[in-house]
């Protein structure tokens, strides 16, 4: 049963695409076509994994260098006619990808005329107009599906819409994914956080949780859930995984986990980012399935106003209740959800490795002494946070 299991899984990490089909990736969405007639764009490796070596995800994306608009081209591949590269980094992708721009007089070559000169810059409100506008885009589609729900299931699409994904939290609506893109809108990746200059949080991971949310909503008592792995749990358990990686240099779980989870410096499957994101699609994640007439696109301009300040508070208290230890124990121990139990030994094993020590197999005192520590790191964020904000 446990290889069955195992094996399931291993097929839930590859999702495939055809000739002709959508393919994505974090550079942007495009088609699978041959790499010789990606013609307008640039061509990128792996998002089209059923299909021979030279055929490959074909991108196409525009970019900016003050009021010009042009359009990412392979320089090593294709031709910048009418006009020159810009080296400035206004693309996705490798060096090679870069921004073809209008020369000096001339009607915008090949790439229509100049646009309109682009507004300042203001990174939290450009995202939270990001937000409204794939809403709006959501309310405009109709559908079957809630407008909240719509917006998450596009910010997940790119990263966190395999077939393992799908299975464990549902697909997303492809017609709205399209209808998003006909309307010239593009991934946007990251946002800065208001809270911690300096972190930049990943919206594609915080559009997966916030569905999870949504659509499994919160197990009550200590019990746990998909909607957990999506967010939380799942940066627990891969987070377990590199402990016992770590274990020789600090034997001790609860030490690791008050050194090193939800730590700024820390580049763990658990740092700050992680619990933000993880904070972030709770709070405004349960509003939403308790509200469903509330806009996701005004809870997010709550959060980024003020909400931030009091968003560990809230998730701790409305996710642990003061029962922190027992609910991070249940998310690493096998239950009735075998998707979850198999998830789990894969998420462990990909940092610990294959011979990894699986917290079932953990001493009574050991696994109290780690869930002792998550329980620690949580009550020490949620005092930092109201030192403050008082």
């Amino acid at each position: 049963m446990l290889f069955s299991l195992l094996y399931l899984f291993i097929l839930l990490e590859t999702s495939y695409a055809a000739i002709g089909d959508v393919c994505r990736a974090r550079q942007g969405s495009g088609t699978c076509k041959q790499e010789n007639g990606c013609t307008t764009g640039f061509a990128v490796v792996g998002a089209c994994p059923n299909d021979p070596t030279d055929v490959k995800c074909c991108i196409q994306a525009s970019c900016n260098s003050g009021s010009v608009k042009g359009a990412c081209l392979d320089k090593s591949k294709l031709p910048c006619t009418g006009g020159n590269f810009n080296a400035e980094n206004l693309c996705p992708g490798p060096d090679n990808v870069q921004c073809c721009l209008p020369g000096p007089g001339a009607p915008g070559g090949p790439l229509g005329p100049p646009s309109t000169p682009l507004p300042p810059k203001n990174p939290t409100t450009d995202y939270v107009a990001y937000i409204r506008r794939i809403y709006d885009l959501a309310k405009q589609y109709g559908g079957d599906r809630p407008a909240n729900q719509l917006v998450v299931e596009w910010l997940r699409h790119v990263e966190y819409n395999n077939l393992k994904w799908r299975t464990l939290i549902g697909d997303i609506d492809d017609g709205f994914t399209k209808h998003v893109e006909a309307a010239g809108v593009t991934m946007l990746d990251t946002y800065p956080d208001p809270e911690f200059p300096g972190l930049n949080v990943k919206i594609s991971h915080w559009g997966a949780c916030t569905n999870g949310v949504l659509l499994k909503g919160i197990s009550s008592g200590s019990e746990t859930n998909r909607a957990d792995v999506a967010g939380w749990g799942g940066d627990w358990m891969t987070f377990y995984g590199e402990w016992r990686r770590d274990s020789d240099g600090t034997p001790s779980g609860g030490d690791y986990a008050r050194a090193h989870m939800a730590n700024l410096q820390d580049d763990t499957t658990f740092k700050m980012r992680d619990l933000v994101e993880d904070a972030d699609c709770f709070n405004i994640g349960v509003r939403l399935r308790d509200n469903p007439s509330l806009s996701i696109a005004d809870e997010v301009a709550t959060t980024m106003e003020s909400g931030y300040k009091t968003r560990m508070q809230r998730f701790v208290n409305g996710r642990f209740a003061g029962n922190a230890q027992a609910i991070a124990k249940n998310m690493l121990l096998p239950g009735d959800d075998v998707l979850i139990n198999g998830g789990r030994i894969l998420l462990v094993q990909e940092e610990g490795g294959i011979f990894v020590k699986l917290p079932l197999w953990l001493s009574d005192e050991d696994m109290d002494d780690l869930t002792k520590g998550f329980r620690d790191r949580l009550d020490a964020v949620v005092v930092e946070e109201a030192q403050k904000f008082p």
